[in-house]
């Protein structure tokens, strides 16, 4: 190759060279990004929150009625009897109300009329049977739970005022019976160590400590009423109806109940009963503390009343004397405690019924003077120690006739004795006519 050819050749490669170097580069193409497969969301996981416990509603106690006719001292008592019961039943709850004795039975029968009845009720045990008969109580004896135990716990005599055509509707919550009460003084006056032990001895003495000059009597009686008489005329034997209250020939007009009024009339003859029983002269309880009169026959609440009146007189009891067949007997008065038949929480009121019956009740109601039902409880160290006076009595103690017809029945005798006191007629002949006026009410 000539020298010309090839500076031409050299001159080209150069002048390439040149314009390669000065023409910009092409950009770099980025790699794709990698496709990537759509993932499925993750199944999500709740978390609950805990569910708490629904809250349950306080439950409400149920609202037992209980009405009664008790005192002062007795309601202020009643009221912690009240609270032991709810500490041990928090599911019951007790409402006491308390009426006035004379208002009170207007109140139950408003109530039964009414259908808005109490569901316990403390009543005068010579009611039980008035309002069993018009349908207002329910029977505890199959319905009541322990209501056997109970029974066989209890005092007869005061048992035996809740019994009406075959059942039980009630129990004897607390009782009472009358003793002989006598002036100590009067007897160690006239030589007479003891009170008289047998209706003999009581009949002497009441005479020979007897001064009708000076107004001073062996004997008084707080009136004419059976309530009265009733301790002579059942230790004489007396009685009033048949077992069954079918008839009272034979019975109130017989020759126990007959003698008990001889007796008594005869004391009223001779001076040794003092007239006070027909209205006016002097109070039972003044008489004997003022010593005008030698005995009486009273109940407990003698003590309390002594120690308030006569502070200074030492109260004397001794059983009633003895009758023709060597026992001794009385008359039963107190409460019973009854379930209203119209009652929704018949249940719960018999839950307080039973603990009204407990030793623990009873006992708690002794320390302000409530004699107590239990027969146990007699000699147990907790009762007031005359307590054991009137509830040896109980063992014997009689109750009045349990029927509707009772108030009735009663003014029969009370009139029977005002008219043999007067003289109007023989005892035999007042008790025969008591006798017809009572089977009429039997009718």
């Amino acid at each position: 190759m000539s020298k010309k050819m090839l500076f031409v050749l050299t001159a080209i490669v150069a002048v390439s060279m040149l314009f390669t170097s000065c023409t910009p580069a092409a950009p770099a193409v980025e790699p794709a990004a990698p496709v990537e497969e759509p993932v499925a969301p993750a199944e999500e996981t709740v978390v609950e929150a805990p569910t708490a416990e629904p809250v349950a509603a306080p439950v409400e106690p149920v609202v037992v009625k209980y009405w009664h006719t008790m005192s002062d001292p007795e309601t202020a008592q009643l009221d912690k009897v009240i609270a032991v019961f709810e500490s041990a039943n928090p599911d019951i709850k007790i409402e006491g109300t308390r009426y006035a004795y004379s208002d009170f039975k207007t109140a139950l029968v408003t109530a039964v009329s009414g259908g808005d009845v109490p569901d316990t009720v403390r009543m005068d045990i010579a009611w039980v049977s008035e309002f069993a008969d018009m349908g207002a109580l329910a029977a505890l004896d199959g319905n009541m739970p322990d209501f056997d135990t109970i029974k066989s716990a209890v005092f007869p005599g005061p048992l035996s005022t809740n019994f009406w055509k075959g059942h039980y509707y009630g129990l004897p919550q607390n009782t009472n019976t009358q003793v002989l009460l006598w002036n100590k003084g009067m007897f160690e006056a006239a030589g007479i160590a003891e009170a008289p032990k047998t209706m003999e001895e009581f009949a002497t003495v009441a005479c020979q400590l007897s001064d009708k000059a000076t107004e001073v009597y062996g004997f008084a009686e707080g009136g004419t009423y059976f309530w009265a008489p009733a301790p002579v005329f059942y230790t004489f034997g007396g009685k009033v109806v048949d077992e069954n209250i079918t008839t009272a020939t034979g019975f109130v007009n017989g020759p126990e109940s007959v003698a008990a009024f001889t007796m008594l009339k005869d004391l009223y003859d001779k001076g040794c009963l003092s007239p006070n029983l027909l209205g006016g002269g002097i109070a039972t309880d003044a008489g004997h503390a003022t010593s005008k009169y030698a005995m009486i026959i009273d109940g407990p609440w003698m003590v309390d009343i002594y120690k308030s009146n006569y502070p200074d007189f030492a109260v004397n009891f001794a059983l009633i004397p003895t009758g023709p067949a060597g026992t001794t007997s009385s008359v039963v008065g107190g409460e019973d405690v009854v379930v209203f038949d119209g009652s929704k929480t018949k249940e719960a009121a018999m839950e307080w019924v039973a603990f009204l019956m407990s030793a623990d009740s009873q006992k708690m109601m002794a320390e302000v003077g409530v004699v107590p039902t239990l027969s146990s409880l007699a000699g147990d160290p907790a009762m007031p120690a005359y307590f054991g006076i009137f509830m040896e009595q109980l063992k014997t103690a009689q109750a009045r006739v349990p029927s509707p017809k009772w108030s009735d029945m009663d003014n029969a005798i009370n009139n029977a004795y005002q008219r043999m006191l007067r003289g109007d007629q023989t005892p035999q002949q007042a008790l025969d006519q008591a006798a017809e006026e009572i089977n009429a009410l039997l009718q």
